[in-house]
């Protein structure tokens, strides 16, 4: 789209804009104020009331690590680690629950306090300007992998692997000044917007740039979370929105219905049938969180001649290969056993199944749908017609979120990976 810059009138031209507490400050003075505040949030984040929160967050940090603390340096394990903890806290809450502290510094409700204790932390008080650039962190900035693309005076341009946006970025809380981030250098970290630029909300972990191809292979990964970072881009969610529709069109007509079922031999002939229906290789999108690729398809293990695999194809969360679907199925049809609301039970409390595949089972075998449910959910008034959808949103509440199951990669892997470097397995 082009946009005309037309001249309006003064007599046509509406009441002057507001002027709000940063617009009067030039973008040195926003980047200084929104450094001094970042320090701030920080700082009291770590003062010796706030010891045990800090603690239970790096216990949790560390539950979460892939990485084996045998491989890594103690001393920088448990520094990146506190960081971390630090920056959940600040950004985005305990993980117990929820409430980060600049959210709670707006005023908004944390399910941790109770609503008539307030949510405003004491002894941190903020003055307009920092309310203004509080507003613009709700949301915690924006967490991502990044490539160094440019450097310009003071700041350097990076590239998200995620987003494929570019962030014009300052130092802000980084002990890495920016002119010191040559270009093609990896790293991940928080970056927080000051209006039209942005600051390091911390240092960021900077990575060899010979290790490419394994980040490359973290943000693919990544791009399977809700939501979906790569969907910042309103031109990639507009396009991930087409392809899955394209799909859903074509998986329908070629196999007439939204689910194919049987053996495992059957359930990989059919996508691999799919597959070359749609024609689109490997290198323009990726399926996440589908099949990804073949590796997700029943392996040699599998008995090929096992009928609980299915395939199923959702008009926007995308496609799903479902190797348990066979049991799932027969626990939604008659007769009631003692042992399928048990087995709903821990399907409900399994994440990796979507709420959408029970929603379609519901719909197919409507059979004794109330009583299966009470029984599984512990909620004894169920009526799934009245209280199914609520129950759905409540077990998996990404579900509603209009985000396509399809990540597009293509930006990602011409961006990172030129011609002449190897493409890793898998991407």
């Amino acid at each position: 789209m082009t946009w005309t810059q037309t001249p309006i009138a003064r007599d046509q031209a509406g009441a002057e804009p507001a002027v709000g507490p940063l617009d009067r400050l030039t973008l040195r003075e926003r980047r200084a104020l929104a450094t001094r505040l970042t320090y701030r949030l920080v700082a009291h984040v770590l003062r010796p009331a706030n010891a045990e929160a800090v603690e239970r967050q790096v216990a949790f940090v560390r539950s979460e690590s892939l990485v084996p603390v045998s491989d890594v340096d103690p001393e920088r394990y448990d520094t990146v680690t506190r960081d971390c903890a630090v920056d959940m806290l600040v950004h985005a809450g305990p993980r117990e629950a929820g409430g980060s502290l600049v959210r709670r510094l707006l005023g908004e409700e944390s399910p941790s306090v109770p609503a008539d204790a307030g949510t405003a932390p004491a002894g941190l008080d903020v003055d307009d300007a920092e309310r203004a650039l509080l507003e613009q962190w709700r949301d915690g900035g924006v967490l991502g992998h990044f490539i160094v693309t440019d450097l310009v005076d003071e700041h350097a341009v990076l590239h998200n692997l995620e987003d494929d946006l570019e962030y014009r970025v300052y130092t802000g809380r980084s002990e890495i000044r920016s002119i010191a981030l040559v270009p093609g250098l990896p790293l991940s970290g928080r970056v927080l917007p000051v209006g039209a630029a942005w600051i390091f909300a911390d240092t960021p972990s900077v990575f060899s740039p010979s290790t490419i191809v394994d980040v490359v292979r973290g943000v693919v990964g990544l791009l399977a979370s809700t939501p979906c970072p790569a969907y910042r881009n309103p031109r990639t969610l507009a396009r991930a929105r087409e392809l899955v529709a394209d799909h859903h069109r074509a998986f329908c007509d070629l196999f007439g219905d939204v689910l194919v079922e049987g053996t495992a031999t059957h359930v990989m002939d059919a996508f691999m049938r799919f597959k070359d229906r749609i024609g689109s290789p490997a290198e323009e999108f990726a399926l996440l969180p589908a099949l990804r690729d073949e590796r997700w398809l029943p392996d040699d293990a599998a008995d090929p001649d096992d009928a609980g695999f299915a395939l199923v194809h959702h008009p926007v969360k995308g496609l799903r290969l479902l190797d348990w679907y066979g049991q799932l199925r027969e626990v939604h049809t008659a007769p009631l056993e003692p042992w399928k609301p048990q087995r709903l039970a821990q399907v409900l409390d399994d994440p990796d199944v979507p709420s959408w595949v029970l929603a379609l089972l519901a719909e197919r075998h409507p059979d004794h749908l109330d009583a299966l449910y009470r029984a599984a959910s512990g909620r004894p008034g169920l009526a799934w017609e009245r209280d199914g959808a609520a129950l759905l949103r409540d077990r998996e509440p990404a579900s509603g979120r209009d985000e396509p199951g399809l990540v597009m990669a293509s930006s990602i892997m011409g961006r990172v990976l030129p011609p002449e470097w190897p493409q890793p397995d898998g991407l």
